[in-house]
């Protein structure tokens, strides 16, 4: 459970908007679409806009502080002392200089300069832990002989209030009822990009690959939450941590990494924090090779051991599967059967073991997009409390479910609407198609 006084941070996040009004437009030519193509009407869960950047990444980043504050009413997160904002912006200039570009362009829109306090390099708007299941498929069991990845995405559907146990409030968004897909072509470095995302149209990706066929899913990894030694980070400190956010690193490894090998090399010298809530990768190549990217503290509880991260190289020959426990500590999954009950249809061994399963008695036949989605709907969560395997006594539901084929650049998504309350199923749209084009 996360802290009250962070939550309670993260609500006045919520409410306020963006000080300040944008000095400037965003160049024209470079906001190419921004479109809602699903509306949050009555008795819709959740807006999706489709978003299509494209110019330098400086262009960029105006383009998206102008959406962000017009959308989302986003927040920036300001910094203690200007030695703190000068050390986040030398950081990122060293390790992700694409998205220090990108500042130049949120800072020249709100007119924010070298002696304020404003930190250009996120625009919150919506803060969450996750949770989910996924697959990578590589191209050796693929119809097409082109490897993708499917995936759900699955969260608690309540306000803010009710998450810290408040009274639900018509003033609030549900969370992660806002969403994008986010489309960018920089012109001047980076690889073009196709994501999924929420909470900070900068760097907000859960689900995305780019035009060299990387494609990477973020999901919760318990065992990181729960780690004793501070894995997690407090709110209150994310203005002075050091490093990159999981979410700003899932953007470097898009922008920059073209194979599994390119990621390993980036990871290397990098510094990543996570706030709120650890997250492990599912990783996968246009090769087919794919890695399961996990961080952890080689001695927990001991303030000398610092964090670092393993790829776990996953066959080529066969579906990789990943749900929200570290395959780095339970890697057998014949060991699975004893930590869960039948009763609890969203405990994450039970997800792996419902694709597993699958996945085992369908080897005979050579996958498709649509089979990926099929397998996603066997683990769609959800759950109404915690009896039922949720790890919060809150409703949970599968929020989209995807198939990203990183050969032809294109994905398949569905959208969680409502509730099938008879068959305790979440209601999902028919699947919308989108392509990455250069």
């Amino acid at each position: 459970m996360v802290k009250q006084p962070v939550l309670l941070m993260i609500l006045l996040m919520s409410i306020l908007l963006l000080s300040g009004c944008g000095s400037s437009e965003a160049p024209s030519g470079t906001i190419v679409t921004n479109q809602v193509i699903l509306e949050k009407a009555t008795g819709k869960y959740q807006e999706m806009r489709h978003i299509v950047l494209k110019g330098t990444n400086q262009d960029i980043g105006a383009a998206i502080a102008k959406i962000s504050r017009e959308q989302y009413q986003a927040q920036s997160i300001p910094f203690p002392t200007i030695q703190d904002k000068l050390n986040r912006n030398s950081y990122i200039q060293q390790f992700f200089p694409y998205l220090a570009e990108r500042q130049r362009g949120v800072e020249s829109y709100y007119g924010w300069g070298s002696s304020d306090l404003n930190d250009s390099s996120a625009l919150w708007y919506e803060i969450f832990p996750v949770n989910c299941s996924a697959v990578f498929f590589p191209k050796s069991v693929t119809s097409t002989g082109r490897s993708f990845m499917a995936r759900d995405m699955d969260f608690y559907t309540v306000d803010i209030n009710q998450f810290i146990g408040r009274k639900e409030s018509p003033l609030l968004n549900k969370l992660f009822s806002r969403n994008f897909i986010l489309e960018t072509y920089p012109e001047n470095g980076g690889y073009a990009a196709m994501v999924v995302g929420t909470f900070d149209l900068m760097n907000g990706a859960y689900d995305g690959f780019n035009e060299q066929g990387l494609v990477i899913s973020g999901l919760v990894d318990q065992s990181l939450t729960s780690t004793k030694g501070g894995v997690v980070l407090d709110l209150t400190k994310l203005s002075v941590q050091s490093g990159l956010n999981y979410v700003q690193m899932v953007r470097l490894l898009l922008e920059n990494a073209a194979t599994i090998d390119e990621v390993d090399d980036l990871l290397t010298d990098l510094t990543v924090y996570f706030p709120l809530d650890g997250i492990h990768f599912l990783i996968g190549d246009r090769s087919g090779n794919s890695a399961i990217l996990e961080f952890y503290i080689p001695i927990p509880g001991d303030p000398a051991s610092k964090m670092t991260y393993t790829l776990i190289r996953q066959p080529s020959t066969t579906p990789a599967i990943m749900t929200n426990h570290s395959m780095r500590l339970y890697p057998d999954p014949s060991q699975y059967q004893d930590k869960y009950k039948k009763t609890e249809s969203y405990n994450t061994f039970y997800r792996y073991m419902r694709l597993y399963e699958y996945l085992q008695a369908s080897a005979f036949i050579k996958y498709t997009l649509d089979d990926g989605l099929y397998a996603m709907s066997l683990v769609y969560g959800y759950a109404d409390d915690a009896s039922e395997g949720a790890a919060a006594p809150f409703p949970v539901r599968t929020i989209w479910s995807v198939a990203m084929d990183i050969d032809d650049l294109s994905m398949k998504i569905k959208f969680y609407t409502a509730d099938n309350t008879v068959q305790k199923q979440p209601i999902l749209t028919d699947a919308y198609t989108f392509k990455l084009r250069r």
